[in-house]
């Protein structure tokens, strides 16, 4: 495999990602998080995209609870809701852009996982996996 310029990052995200609703509880978060193997899951209000829900965000709210220990009677994840924790300004693209303007965004490390976009409606997800995989079948010789 030979890398090309004009490669489009469609050739390398996963389609049809698993979307949330920014009302859905961080409990069915993190079940649906484990059950489908995912670490990062774009988040809409109706069909428009609103932000992303990481991991990361997810092992923050546990780390706050620990913390709170006997201080808190509620369980932070039966309470607070995706658009609590959710990052809520993200970076896109579209499912014709090109791979290497998903590395430059990437890149910056701001983010781990980028939604795909067919003008407004997701499409797919491109995530630093998929753009390592994609490095490492180029080296495959």
């Amino acid at each position: 495999m030979k890398p090309r310029v004009e490669d489009r990052v469609s050739l390398i995200m996963t389609d049809n990602p698993i979307c949330l609703e920014q009302s859905q509880v961080l409990k069915e978060v993190k079940e649906i998080m484990s059950k489908h193997a995912v670490r990062h899951i774009p988040v809409k209000k109706g069909k428009n995209l609103v932000g992303i829900i990481s991991k990361a965000d997810i092992d923050r709210i546990k780390y706050m609870e620990a913390g709170a220990g006997e201080f808190v009677s509620a369980d932070f994840f039966d309470v607070l809701t995706v658009g609590h924790v959710m990052t809520k300004s993200v970076n896109t693209l579209q499912h014709d852009d090109t791979i290497k303007e998903a590395a430059e965004i990437l890149s910056l490390g701001s983010y781990h996982a980028l939604p795909v976009m067919d003008g407004e409606d997701i499409v797919g997800i491109v995530t630093t996996t998929d753009l390592l995989i994609y490095l490492l079948k180029l080296y495959n010789v």
